[in-house]
Formats: structure tokens, sequence, C-alpha cells
């Protein structure tokens, strides 16, 4: 929330603070105008717990207003009274003085944030985590239900901290600071040693990240926007009334002057010969894989992405797909002359802001079994079972990624949608192929519905009359929970309506990029970087 220059913060520290090992972390996250972020992922870096199925990561998103919560129990926020302060002088340092932290913000929207911790650097409460605009500002804080024994308190402004020792005084209001010195600063960041990191990702802004010294406690976070998306349809698509209407495709070059079109190629199946775009940007639909290429050149065509097409007649049947991988930003826009004007592929706000931020949103935002998809290279964030390096085969670290959900889910059903049979008899399948949705007949892997249900976390819900409750359009009960698959989960929220081919069976329900439809006009087909 914004405040006046000049302002007073008024902070109540209360007794009976138990440090604990269990996780009890809470917060919001806003962006920088103080409006909520919805459906923000936040998750522990490291941190774990047993939830029946195998070691899954703490990883909630946040609600309507903004707010998470990891662990159980009740996370107590501060509240924090404000009154007015006359402007004073700026200070250098935070200052303890007459029982209140007195600080100054040369600059707006600096992060504050003020700690408790004991003489053993053990974590005891937060009083103040903030986004505070520039200006001088006077934290009291209320001593009077705490013992006598003498504290740490660590003040933090934009990443930079000092320590002060404290010492609560006796029948006061307030405590006194015996000593400030440099040497408390190393004395608790050896104590106080971080535990953990805590996250905070949404897509199209900047990534927060803050080091944590105890898994307790309360942690807002104001995240900017990191992506120059206007919401200029018009602007994106160009001017469709010069579209031929003769069944082509128009391919636009929105790659926010990375490249020019004369290092856009594109071609017809992946060995096809490369046209620039710059000698031609409108050509026929045809059924193929309808391959586009940034600088073609650079290691062997690294940096490609297609279209998966059946058409004639006027006809188009096709998609775009993430089931190999994600490579570039992809969205293509179908007209049709009984007016149907449909879009699919991804979000608006990937076209528009670096490669190096849609890389660092997938390693900050899914659980450590997943991060390595999108390290081995700068050219591929790869789907799990494509990785060239093993994570989920056998001999990978996460082969057994999905056993005890697997187990799990066959004793949880009476019917095999495969045989017919006792589900208990499916044939076992690792990791990496009900990722790769194969394992042979008679598995959960070859199975569209089982396979899709497992991908999705959603294979020991009751699944309904003919599978509707694994199907539904209503896609908000899927990827809730490890083991899952995470890099689908992260396509389908880059998604224009959430519509993505994340895994082979990604259609089980309709979830998939796909469109067919008939009388087609005309195609536009936006490539980013």
């Amino acid at each position: 929330m914004k405040r006046s220059a000049a302002a007073c913060l008024v902070l109540a520290f209360f007794a009976g603070s138990v440090f604990s090992q269990a996780v009890n972390i809470c917060g919001t996250v806003t962006d920088q105008s103080g409006q909520p972020l919805t459906h923000t992922v936040v998750r522990l870096g490291q941190t774990t717990y047993d939830n029946g199925y195998g070691q899954s990561p703490y990883l909630v998103t946040t609600d309507n207003n903004g707010h998470y919560q990891l662990g159980t129990g009740t996370c107590n926020v501060s509240v924090i009274p404000k009154s007015t302060l006359t402007r004073g002088d700026a200070f250098g340092q935070p200052l303890y003085v007459g029982g209140k932290v007195l600080f100054s913000l040369p600059q707006s929207d600096a992060t504050v944030r003020m700690s408790i911790f004991d003489l053993s650097g053990r974590f005891v409460r937060d009083v103040m985590n903030e986004s505070l605009s520039k200006g001088n500002y006077s934290a009291s804080i209320d001593t009077r239900d705490i013992s006598s024994q003498f504290y740490l308190l660590r003040v933090t402004i934009n990443g930079a901290s000092s320590v002060m020792r404290l010492q609560p005084a006796l029948r006061l209001s307030t405590g006194v600071v015996v000593r400030s010195a440099p040497e408390f600063q190393t004395r608790l960041e050896k104590l106080a040693a971080v535990v953990d990191t805590l996250h905070a990702t949404e897509p199209g802004y900047t990534i927060g990240v803050t080091p944590i010294s105890a898994l307790a406690g309360q942690y807002n976070f104001t995240l900017t926007k990191n992506n120059t998306w206007n919401g200029d349809l018009a602007a994106f698509w160009g001017d469709t009334s010069t579209y031929p209407k003769t069944f082509q495709y128009i391919i636009l070059n929105r790659t926010n002057g990375a490249f020019p079109d004369s290092k856009i190629y594109w071609s017809h199946e992946q060995g096809g010969a490369k046209v620039q775009l710059s000698q031609q940007s409108i050509r026929p639909i045809v059924s193929e894989r309808f391959y586009l290429y940034i600088d073609p050149t650079d290691s062997n065509s690294r940096y490609f992405d297609f279209l998966e097409v059946n058409a004639g007649g006027g006809t188009f049947n096709g998609n775009s797909t993430r089931v190999d991988g994600w490579r570039l930003p992809i969205a293509f826009r179908l007209h049709t002359s009984t007016g149907i004007d449909t879009i699919m592929g991804d979000s608006y706000e990937t076209f528009f802001q670096s490669r190096q931020a849609k890389f660092d949103e997938f390693t900050n935002e899914v659980p450590k079994e997943f991060t390595g998809l999108a390290t081995h290279d700068f050219a591929n964030i790869w789907a799990p079972h494509t990785s060239p390096v093993n994570y989920f085969n056998t001999g990978g670290p996460y082969v057994t990624y999905f056993d005890r959900y697997e187990d799990s889910a066959k004793v949880h059903y009476v019917i095999n949608p495969n045989t017919q049979n006792d589900p208990g008899a499916l044939t076992p399948v690792n990791a990496w192929d009900i990722f790769a949705c194969t394992g042979g007949n008679g598995t959960m892997g070859s199975s569209p519905d089982w396979s899709a249900a497992v991908n999705r976390h959603v294979a020991t819900l009751s699944e309904g009359a003919n599978w509707v409750n694994w199907r539904t359009n209503d896609s908000g009960s899927y990827y809730q929970a490890a083991p899952c698959n995470y890099f689908s989960k992260w396509c389908h929220r880059r998604s224009i309506n959430d519509y993505c081919y994340g895994f082979p069976y990604d259609d089980d329900g309709a979830h998939m990029s796909f469109m067919g439809i008939g009388n087609v006009q005309w195609i536009a087909v936006a490539i980013g970087w």
C-alpha cells in the first residue's frame, strides 16, 4: 500500500512465539500498484513433505486476494496500525532511539522487513514485512509482553541488513538498544543460517525470490511487470482486412525487433527447403508439419516451432504442440467465411518478454525434479520424456516419481478402462512412460484416460460416468499436487484460454490447442522469441 512521505508504523510484538520446523508461511503477492496477483505460484525451494505419494513440494497458488499459505496452522500476519509522523531528517543506517526504529527510504517501493531473533540465532517472529514508498519512518515495538532477555533485531531494506541488540525494558512499553555494532550482523548471519528460499512466480512479472532463515512467518512479494504487452490485439495481428481470403497462411514476425524478417524462415516439413519470411510471408495451407525457424544456421536450426496440420478444401484440422518441449512463442488465428474468428497458442505476454525471463519463470515455478529441463540449453524447455538428460527413465534419479501414486490409483478403482479388469492387474510403468503416454497395452501409460489422469494428478478422484470428472473442461482440479506433470502445467498457464498440448494424451477431455473448422479463409501465424 502506498503511504505519504511522512508516516509512522507502530509494530506490536507479542510473546509466546515458538520456533518450529513445521512450515507455516503466509503472505500476499501484489503488483507495484498494490493490486493482488492471483494464481501466482509460491513455493519453497527445497523443503518437502510426504503427501502419501512421495516427497511433495510446498507449492501453492495465490487466491483472488493475492494471499497464500504454505503449511498448516494459523499464520499470524502482523497488524500494523498507522499514524502520522512529522517529516524528519533523513537517516543513514536504521537507528533505535527512544524505543523507536528510525529509517529512511531514498527511493520508492522499497521492501522493509524487521525480524526478532533470540541470541542463539533462532527466528522468533517477523514484526514487519512490507513494501513502502519513499520517505522517513518511525517504527515502535511494544515489548511489554516479552521477557527482559536480550534479542537481536534485524532490519532489512531492499536486501541490505543491519542488526541491533535489543533488551526489553521492564514494565515499560519500549525496549532499549544496548549496542548496535557490525559484529551483531556477523553473529546473526552465522547463527540464523538460511534454511530455504521462497519463490513467487507470476507469468509476465519479475521473479520473487527471498532467502529465509525460518520455515514460519509472513513474506510479502511485490512483483513488477516484465513484459510490454499493452492489450492491443489489432496491432498484434495486423490489418486483417487486407489478408487474402483464399485458404492461406499469413506469417507474422512478432519477435519485437529481436530478429528481422530475413532471419525468420518457414518450411514444408522439417526437411523442406527453408524460405525467408522477407521473401514470402503468405503461402497456401496444406497438410503438413508447418515449420517456422529463427536464424536456422544457428547450431543446426535449434530455434523452431511448428503446427501439425491436416487440411484441404477449405477445412483446417491442426494444432500447436508442446508434447516435445517448449521452444518459441507461437500463436495462430483462424478466420472463416461464416464469421468464426478464433485464436490458439501461447499467451500474448510471452511474446512481449525476454527469452531469459521465460526460462527463469520455469526454473523458479517448478519443483526440483523438473528444473533441469530448462537448463540444458537455451533453445528448449524440454518435455520430461524428451530431455537429453535422463531424469525420469530407467537409471534416472526420478524414475520412481509416479510409483506410489500409480499404486494408489490402481487400488482405488474396480474397473480398468483398457481391459475392464481389476486395475490391480495393470503392469507398472515408470515415470518416463507416464510422461510419454506409452508402456504397452494394459498399462497406465498406454490408456488415454489413465495416463492423462496421472499426468494431471486426478487419478485418485472419482472418475464419474464415462470418466467425465477426469476429462472435465473445468481444469481447476488439474496439477494441484505432486506427483504431476509440472512441465505441462507451466505450458498451460502460458496458453491462450489454457488450451495446450502439454503431453501426448492432453487431448483427453479436449484440453489441447486444436482447431477443426471448415470454410477457412485465412490463418495468421505469429512467431516470437
